[in-house]
């Protein structure tokens, strides 16, 4: 499981909604932190937050590559993507890689590979950056700082819910 290649599509985000993206390797007690998180905040908050993830071991780098080259906002490609600010968002290459969506809208092709246009992306790079926003944005919800810690997680969250496709869209 998680070793899959093929990358869930990713549709427009519903009018009022965040949707939190982790991707990475099937296999990470960083990832399996992020997704962890996310799938926290989407459990407490439905009716505001949604999780869309892909891991794997294998697809993972390639997924990253072109996420960068064609979805990452000009305007974010220089930000950190780690909280020791060792690479900007365009020169990541660690795992987990996060993100939030927001909108966009179904262009129809005609050729049965219709497309999102107009998704909004906040790219978070890390899982302490992701970690970073989450403290900020729920200070108040102890379950949810409980996982927002920037120390290493354990070992133990090697092993995650690495289904892929997965998330609550």
């Amino acid at each position: 499981m998680g070793n899959k290649n093929t990358v869930p599509k990713s549709p427009p985000v519903p009018t009022g909604k965040t949707r939190i993206c982790v991707t990475g390797f099937a296999i990470s007690h960083n990832v399996g932190r992020a997704q962890k998180l996310a799938a926290a905040i989407a459990e407490a908050h439905p009716d505001k937050y949604e999780t869309w993830f892909y891991f794997s071991n294998f697809g993972y780098k390639k997924f990253l590559t072109k996420f960068k080259q064609h979805q990452l906002p000009e305007d974010q490609k220089g930000l950190p993507s780690t909280s020791d600010g060792g690479k900007t968002l365009a020169e990541h290459t660690s795992a987990p890689f996060c993100w939030l969506e927001r909108g966009g809208t179904i262009a129809v092709t005609g050729d049965g590979d219709d497309t999102v246009e107009g998704k909004m992306y906040e790219v978070k790079g890390g899982r302490d950056r992701l970690c970073d926003w989450a403290g900020k944005e729920f200070p108040e919800e102890e379950s949810i700082q409980a996982l927002c810690s920037l120390k290493a997680p354990p070992r133990s969250e090697t092993f995650f819910d690495n289904k892929t496709p997965g998330g609550t869209w």
